[in-house]
């Protein structure tokens, strides 16, 4: 069995949707899967804008209206007849009309109550993946969320209980039927009592991976916009290509600093059962894509770039000769992008995303520290395996630095799988592309690419990707063997 997830912008109107339609038919063909699926794109946003109004007592009429038209339009192009799906929908709307009055009324909206209203974005997305699958004929069925995944109470954010999610989910969707697909609702739970709870940023892709390891999945795949995850930001480094193959553990990495295709938490239960990921593009479902794995034989060095474009950066001492930062520090550690000692002053330096900025700085305040911020920053990190072990990745990263004059706010290796420096936001984009370059990220993708494609060769698999027609020439100046230091 696989578990294939799609997101918003895969299932952003009936021709996206029909390309997923096609991309699980010919899945369904070689066993059975499981479907996962977020709302249509930027639903989710217009919910809690929703959920905002309805609590100010201002008129939600129009975007009601908005939303309804849009999936019983898109009900009309996919399948008209299917009359199961428009009596779903029939009852989300009913339902949304009746919380978003209740919140209108009572002027507030309590937690319990948004986590409602947003999941209406993935319970009006299932039905209409499931109609397209129907009438292509496909025995297709929509699930809720609420009925396969487990979690606590914590509205907003709930954290899933992967063995009572495994008590439900095997006989729900794991029973013996290879005909039947199940569409499943991502981001949605139900706590012990059933009520409705959401599990908050790439909740969608956690309820993928959940109930991959709950199924005991032979594989797990994100379908998104891109072809994997690559050497560096796509929209920024214009040479950026995909990685083959990267570890759990850089995965992690790369989506702890801020790379959007997977998010940190989301590799967790797969990663305990050893189950691969592969990050697809549902509009290029033939081109390059990323296996995650545990990637014994991923090599060892510099592999990817993430960044932060917008954080915050703070310098943080006690407020008396003498004190002590750490434990203050230490207590906002997880909100935290990067923190780091100036051993003789005593004072931390202490970079958080920009959103986090201002709360981090009261708690921080309320320790009893003084906080200073030093402006906008932007983190970039350089991932890969046993950085540790390979001083002359940070070596280069920051000679190459230094060559174009570019400053630095800090450094440091939070693990051995990431060297992050913090530079002013000002650099961030000359920054990548500088990194991207010196530590020759295109050129080790595609020389990975090209041993997977003989690889694949020689076991007569199918489609392996083309080759780069940019890749660099070795005789580059910068283009010095990747297994070994710069020259001194």
């Amino acid at each position: 069995m696989k578990v294939l997830k799609f997101g918003g912008s895969s299932v952003a109107d009936a021709d996206r949707i029909r390309k997923v339609g096609a991309i699980v038919r010919r899945a369904w063909s070689d066993g059975p899967v499981v479907v996962v699926v977020s709302a249509l794109a930027g639903v989710t946003d217009e919910l809690v804008g929703l959920a905002d109004l309805a609590t100010a007592a201002a008129d939600t009429g129009d975007r009601v209206r908005r939303l309804e038209e849009r999936h019983r339009r898109t009900l009309d192009e996919l399948a008209p007849e299917d009359r199961g799906a428009r009596d779903i929908l029939d009852r989300t709307f009913a339902e949304l009309a009746r919380l978003v009055t209740g919140v209108a009324y009572i002027g507030d909206c309590p937690p319990a109550v948004r986590d409602r209203i947003l999941a209406t974005g993935e319970r009006l997305s299932a039905p209409l993946v499931a109609a397209c699958l129907r009438a292509s004929g496909v025995a297709a069925e929509a699930v809720d969320g609420t009925e396969v995944i487990r979690t606590d109470s914590a509205f907003g954010g709930a954290a899933v209980d992967l063995e009572a999610t495994r008590e439900h989910a095997a006989p729900r969707l794991g029973a013996p039927d290879p005909h039947r697909v199940p569409v499943v609702t991502g981001f949605i739970g139900a706590d012990p009592r059933g009520a409705t709870t959401t599990l908050g940023r790439g909740g969608s892709d956690l309820s993928a991976t959940v109930l991959g390891a709950a199924l005991d999945a032979e594989a797990v795949e994100i379908w998104t916009d891109v072809n994997g995850i690559f050497t560096a930001p796509p929209r920024v480094v214009a040479g950026a290509r995909p990685q083959p193959r990267v570890s759990y553990d850089e995965a992690a990495e790369l989506a702890r600093f801020g790379a959007a295709v997977l998010f940190t938490h989301t590799v967790a239960p797969v990663r305990e059962r050893g189950i691969p990921v592969l990050v697809r593009n549902t509009f290029d479902p033939e081109g390059p894509a990323t296996l995650v794995d545990a990637g014994p034989e991923v090599p060892r060095g510099a592999r990817s770039l993430a960044s932060v474009e917008r954080a915050a950066a703070f310098t943080v001492r006690p407020a008396e000769p003498g004190g002590q930062a750490a434990p203050g520090v230490a207590a906002v550690a997880p909100r935290c992008l990067v923190a780091c000692l100036a051993a003789a002053s005593g004072a931390w330096t202490v970079v958080t995303a920009e959103a986090d900025a201002a709360a981090v700085a009261a708690e921080l305040e309320a320790s009893g520290l003084v906080v200073e911020r030093l402006g906008e920053a932007s983190v970039v990190a350089v991932v890969g395996s046993s950085l540790l072990h390979q001083p002359w990745v940070a070596g280069r990263a920051l000679e190459a630095l230094g060559r174009r004059d570019l400053p630095l706010r800090a450094v440091v290796s939070p693990s051995e799988h990431s060297v992050c420096l913090v530079v002013d936001r000002a650099d961030h984009a000359r920054a990548l592309a500088i990194l991207h370059e010196a530590l020759m990220l295109a050129h080790l993708a595609g020389r990975a690419a090209d041993a997977a494609r003989r690889d694949a060769a020689l076991k007569g698999e199918g489609h392996a990707e083309p080759p780069h027609p940019g890749r660099r020439d070795r005789r580059h100046r910068d283009g010095r063997s990747a297994a070994r230091p710069p020259a001194a």
